[in-house]
């Protein structure tokens, strides 16, 4: 009896350790499996931040790409505006040189000076020569055009600053018929 109480004693520890080799070898392969699982799952993660940081990335990108057009836009229409003020600038001092009365010789008319004479318009030799009074009134109040000769001179040309176009041929011409420089501008003028 003594020899079966060993035997099974012997088969007891026998299955013992069968059993905790058995759930040895479950633990491992359960902390494998987790292990795995974790390491599925940070890997998920890890991408999911590396597509995130691309996008940031992307988005920073454009962003950056927006901002540089709309600096260089900025510069530009800066240099618009500043082109435009020196325009206007120009434009103004003109318009302030042509409204400023004429300067009248200190000792009037009579310090023997000449008369100053228009180079855009010459009066009719008839009308110079004392022929028509009318005409030569009417020739001095109503200038023609130097373009079709029918109008009256009403545009005044920059740079030069003839008085020499009617409104219908300011449109059609691109150089001053007086002087043949390039017309860049016009003003129309209001006779009183």
């Amino acid at each position: 009896m003594h020899h079966q109480g060993v035997e099974i004693d012997a088969l007891v520890r026998l299955e013992a350790e069968r059993m905790r080799a058995g759930l040895e070898e479950a633990r491992r392969r359960h902390a494998r499996a987790l292990l795995a699982a974790a390491g599925r799952a940070a890997s998920g993660r890890l991408r999911a931040a590396e597509a995130e940081a691309g996008r940031a990335l992307r988005r920073n990108a454009e962003l950056e790409e927006k901002a540089r057009q709309a600096g260089a836009e900025y510069q530009a229409w800066m240099g618009v505006a500043r082109s435009h003020e020196a325009v206007a600038a120009g434009l103004r001092a003109t318009l302030e040189q042509l409204l400023q009365p004429p300067r009248a010789p200190a000792g009037g008319c009579e310090g023997g000076a000449e008369d100053a004479r228009s180079c855009c318009f010459e009066a009719p030799a008839a009308a110079a020569d004392g022929g028509d009074e009318d005409g030569a009134a009417t020739s001095g109040s109503k200038m023609a055009c130097r373009s079709c000769g029918g109008g009256e001179a009403s545009v005044l040309l920059l740079p030069c600053r003839h008085l020499c176009l009617c409104r219908a041929c300011e449109a059609a011409v691109d150089a001053c018929p007086v002087c043949a420089a390039a017309k860049n501008g016009s003003l129309h003028v209001l006779f009183c």
